[in-house]
């Protein structure tokens, strides 16, 4: 057997067993499989809601997708700068300086004269936790830069919290630390081994903690243990312009600038050259009030990390956007609304059964449902670029998808045995019922003979007595060659007691449609057809071939002439 042949049946076996399911699924549930499922969905919904946390808790691909295509971003802050160890620096000056780590002199020197030039800030995304054995007067020299710096901040490694019951540092022990309550514990951590730096107490941890999938998506603010604040490197440097911890969350979801080297760099190599120059070229002024941010972004240092922008992202631009977001207040929330996406969610989810119980016509239901998702999605995404909040609503697009998607594949699959309409009820009737097989059909064009829209036609069918609203199926879309002559029409089909009294009337129709178009001031459209036919059904012929003839004869019914206009097209 030829693998084509093997997958034709394997298709055509799933799509029997898919017809019996949906069979034996509208027997036993009929229509009201749209409110079992809806209350299915809405018991996951709640779960997820107060337990689970899966949907309606931030999810992390498709905050991703948001943030990385974001229009509209916060451009960063001018007078944060970054002074670049880069990849070109290493090699420019590996001659004089050999391989990194550089004599500690050497930053010492560079620095001082950053420092007569009155920046804000010197920020290290370097961590000096050991001493340069083979160069101690370097350590010594660098160790006195530190002493008269009062703009120096440096980090210190805040290892995992796991580790802090093995610690021998006490949280109180930490150089900067701002005792808030009672209580003592230890920290795992690797202070800076300058003794300046200690003594001047400008340390913040710097160690930001990916995500389980290895993301950089927040930043530590501040953590409290035992009593003790210990602040991030980020927030002891804005801590001395006024800032708040008290006021912060621990951490926070990190606002992106753009994409990497979003910020102002000047390499490393550039400026040491212009300090060693007899005459430099640089403005003297250049970093005055500037927060200056020493890191590297050379690969060969290993400070590359995994962002929302960016799989490849310098670790000191983190530190920048960091100090960039707390500067401004501008990091990103996300409001506690549980209770509103869950609500929203279940109103989604009802609001879809109901149409699908209550039999509401196909496209259109598809048509609103698609809006209202668009929307959703557009709303948050719309959060991410006007403003530094992200509503997520993620949540309720999800359930309420799910709702859709499992609904109309029980429609699709039950959409014979549902059926209800005179053709159904026909063929389901005994051949000894003896019942009027009634069928009309109507349809109306313009000027150019173009057929009425299916918007038009349901509000038409509207228009029309309850009885006969029952009875009408609009004919619309997009039909090819001769099959376009069926386009923007209505088909009434009625079953009848052959002594009941007839619901379909040609001159009843003809009027009904005449006083519509008149009241709507739509006199472009007219009457190309309306034609009524009627039978009775019996033992002597199938159902079936009844209402095809009925159709056929009104098909078959003359039609209107065109206009000199419908001519012409």
């Amino acid at each position: 057997m030829s693998f084509a042949r093997w997958q034709l049946q394997v298709s055509d076996r799933f799509a029997a067993l898919y017809g019996r399911l949906g069979n034996w699924l509208a027997r036993r549930l009929r229509h009201h499989f749209y409110l079992v499922l809806a209350l299915i969905i809405s018991v996951f919904a709640v779960v997820d809601a107060f337990y689970l946390h899966k949907l309606f808790d931030l999810r992390q691909t498709s905050f991703d997708t948001l943030v990385r295509h974001r229009l509209l971003t916060t451009p960063p802050d001018p007078d944060i700068v970054i002074l670049d160890i880069d990849e070109a620096s290493l090699a420019q000056l590996a001659p004089e300086l050999g391989r990194w780590p550089w004599p500690r002199q050497v930053l010492g020197d560079v620095l001082g004269q950053i420092q007569a030039q009155q920046p804000r800030a010197l920020v290290f995304d370097i961590l000096f936790s050991e001493p340069d054995v083979y160069n101690p007067d370097s350590d010594a020299a660098f160790d006195a830069f530190l002493k008269d710096c009062r703009q120096c901040y440096l980090p210190w490694v805040r290892l995992n919290a796991s580790q802090d019951g093995q610690s021998d540092l006490r949280a109180a022990q930490v150089p900067g630390a701002v005792r808030v309550g009672p209580g003592e514990a230890t920290v795992a951590g690797i202070l800076p081994y300058f003794p300046a730096g200690l003594a001047a107490g400008r340390l913040g941890f710097n160690s930001t903690t990916p995500d389980p999938d290895g993301i950089i998506r927040k930043y530590g603010v501040h953590e409290t243990l035992g009593g003790v604040r210990l602040a991030s490197l980020p927030a002891r440097v804005l801590q001395d312009s006024g800032l708040k911890l008290a006021n912060l969350p621990e951490n926070v979801l990190l606002n992106w600038r753009g994409k990497p080297f979003s910020y102002r760099y000047i390499s490393f190599a550039d400026l040491y050259r212009d300090s060693l120059s007899e005459t430099p070229t640089r403005p003297r002024d250049e970093l005055r009030d500037k927060i200056v941010i020493i890191g590297s972004t050379a690969p060969s240092l290993f400070d590359i990390k995994a962002s929302p922008v960016a799989d490849q992202f310098p670790g000191v631009e983190i530190v920048a956007t960091a100090i960039d977001n707390l500067k401004h207040d501008d990091y990103l929330r996300v409001p506690p609304l549980r209770w509103l996406y869950l609500l929203l969610a279940l109103g989604l989810v009802w609001a879809t059964a109901w149409s699908f119980y209550r039999h509401a016509a196909p496209e259109k239901l598809a048509r609103w449902f698609g809006l209202s998702q668009v929307f959703l999605l557009a709303l948050s995404y719309a959060s991410l670029n006007l403003s530094h909040y992200y509503i997520n609503l993620l949540g309720p697009v999800s359930f309420s998808i799910a709702y859709f998607t499992l609904a109309k594949l029980y429609a699709f699959a039950t959409r014979h045995a549902l059926e209800d309409n005179a053709w159904t009820q026909s063929l389901a009737l005994p051949d000894t019922a003896p019942r009027r097989a009634e069928l009309a059909w109507l349809q109306l064009v313009d000027e150019r003979g173009a057929p009425m829209s299916e918007a038009l036609l349901d509000k038409l069918c509207a228009s029309l007595p309850k009885p006969i609203q029952a009875a009408a199926m609009s004919l619309a879309g997009s039909q090819y060659s001769s099959w376009r002559m069926l386009e923007g029409g209505l088909l009434f089909s009625h079953l009848a007691h052959p002594d009941a009294k007839p619901l379909l009337d040609a001159d009843t129709l003809r009027s009904q449609a005449e006083a519509w178009i008149a009241a709507t001031g739509l006199q472009r459209y007219r009457l190309c057809a309306c034609s009524v036919q009627q039978a009775m059904l019996n033992a002597e012929l199938p159902a079936r071939a009844v209402w095809q003839g009925l159709l056929a004869q009104a098909f078959a019914q003359p039609v209107q002439p065109p206009t000199e206009a419908e001519a012409r097209v």
